[in-house]
């Protein structure tokens, strides 16, 4: 048996709310094995119209699109959220549960902000514990015929506190980005132990060449480079008798189901957070409307809200600086 990961992240470009890296971890078979077709009976890209029972699989912004796109997206999430723990209670694991577990970063930044905080709420509150169960019970016969499982799934949340702290450090977005990455990265060597492991991503933008910045972050013993080019780059790191793949590739969440199911933890989070961020910040800005912090919207709730919002909190736990 080998390991394959997905990772994927939410909220790059946000002026508020949280960057998320989503991460999910299989054994598999085979690392050429197509998960997709592994879990079509429980699981699909785009179930047909008329098709209530099968979980959405594909990039976060499909699932989420359109009037049920929430309640689509918690479903899938809380499915494969009850699927990793093996039988505990998905639906009340809780969100606070979700964001701080490996790999979270630094408990005092979620502390800081008092939107976030403890979060002590569902997950997934538009899915009830019995669905989830069900739900999980139908992927996990999917996978035993052919001895394949989840075994981690979750998230690395960034509040705009610490996303600012990651730019003190390294003066660049991208870095930033590559760096919160590799504590994902991290976990998953962690989790796998001395077993082969394939990880699979998205492209960080249009670089091609990662193969310095991954011997910087991990320590191999040796990086070898299969090939950098625009479709995509790949590497594989030596860690003594231990090789492990990363490959960087154009829309990695339309082509390969575990960095779907990345996208999908990622953009979970994110929402969740800025739901709770909306409802704190309506208790004491009544006046503002709410926002998801992306683009234009971002912008007009901060001209809205920062005249009145330093005597709620400190701006460099609102506002991120990049």
């Amino acid at each position: 048996m080998v390991f394959v990961a997905g990772i994927d992240e939410a909220g790059y470009g946000p002026f508020v709310g949280p960057f998320v890296v989503g991460f999910s971890l299989f054994r598999v078979t085979d690392w050429e094995l197509d998960l997709w077709k592994v879990l079509e009976s429980a699981a699909k890209k785009k179930p047909a119209r008329g098709d209530r029972l099968s979980l959405w699989l594909n990039d976060s912004k499909k699932v989420h699109s359109g009037k049920y796109g929430r309640e689509r997206l918690e479903r899938s999430v809380a499915a494969f959220v009850e699927l990793a723990n093996a039988g505990l209670p998905a639906a009340d694991d809780g969100l606070d549960q979700f964001v701080r577990s490996a790999p979270s970063g630094p408990a005092r930044w979620l502390d800081a902000a008092p939107w976030l905080g403890r979060m002590e709420e569902a997950l997934c509150p538009l899915v009830s514990e019995d669905r989830a169960r069900l739900d999980a019970a139908a992927l996990r016969r999917a996978l035993e015929p052919t001895s394949c499982s989840l075994d981690d799934f979750g998230c690395r949340a960034v509040p705009a506190g610490e996303w600012n702290d990651w730019i003190a450090r390294t003066d660049n977005k991208a870095e930033a980005l590559f760096s919160v990455t590799m504590d994902v990265v991290r976990h998953l060597l962690a989790r796998t132990g001395h077993a082969p492991l394939r990880i699979e991503l998205d492209q960080h933008g249009a670089r091609r060449q990662y193969g310095p910045r991954l011997s910087r972050a991990l320590g191999p013993d040796r990086v070898e480079r299969h090939g950098e080019t625009e479709g995509g780059s790949a590497y594989t790191l030596h860690f003594g008798k231990r090789a492990v793949q990363f490959r960087f590739s154009q829309k990695a969440d339309e082509n390969h189901a575990p960095v779907s199911l990345a996208s999908l933890a990622a953009k979970l989070v994110r929402e969740r957070c800025m739901d709770r961020f909306n409802r704190w910040w309506a208790k004491r800005l009544p006046g503002v409307p709410a926002t998801k912090g992306y683009g234009v919207d971002g912008k007009r709730w901060l001209s809205e809200a920062e005249p009145q919002a330093q005597k709620h909190t400190d701006p460099a736990l609102l506002r991120r600086v990049r």
